[in-house]
């Protein structure tokens, strides 16, 4: 691919060793992969915007991956592909589920935005059963998140939820 540029947005909220997974297989791919925090009207995120941003670049400072950048959007993120020139975006499948989900959402974005694309990238299998949402919930009763998030995060992840 010449010199092609990839957004990939979540709320990563926690970012997953399957959000890392998905990511550093993307910047293999592309030139450039903008990993964007989005805000979900329909999620009550526990991390604030700057913290997982802070997070997700702790975590890429251990990666030999240079061509990865964290970007925030406050909005719709085909305007954001539009006015920089992205033309992909990529997501993270887990299961059917996810794949039903992100087909309706894929479809529209192509309405808003008709040049771009989405492209779907399987969650490698050690990481397909990893969600943001059960890593919380595991939080809730004090369950160990070893091997779910990347180890670097352990720790501030736990401390948010002893703060709460």
């Amino acid at each position: 691919m010449k010199n092609t540029k990839v957004i990939f947005p979540g709320t990563f909220d926690p970012f997953t060793l399957g959000h890392l997974d998905v990511s550093l297989r993307l910047a293999d791919i592309f030139d450039k992969v903008y990993i964007s925090i989005a805000v979900n009207l329909e999620k009550l995120p526990t991390f604030t915007i700057d913290e997982r941003k802070v997070m997700i670049q702790k975590v890429l400072s251990e990666s030999s991956k240079k061509n990865i950048e964290v970007i925030t959007i406050s909005g719709l993120v085909t305007e954001y592909m539009k006015n920089n020139n992205i033309k992909v975006l990529a997501r993270g499948i887990r299961d059917s589920e996810d794949l039903y989900y992100e087909l309706k959402m894929s479809r529209m974005n192509k309405l808003l935005y008709p040049e771009m694309d989405t492209i779907f990238l399987h969650t490698s299998e050690n990481y397909a059963y990893i969600s943001s949402s059960l890593i919380k919930e595991i939080l809730k009763f004090n369950g160990p998140i070893d091997g779910l998030v990347p180890s670097i995060l352990v720790e501030d992840i736990k401390n948010k939820f002893i703060k709460n």
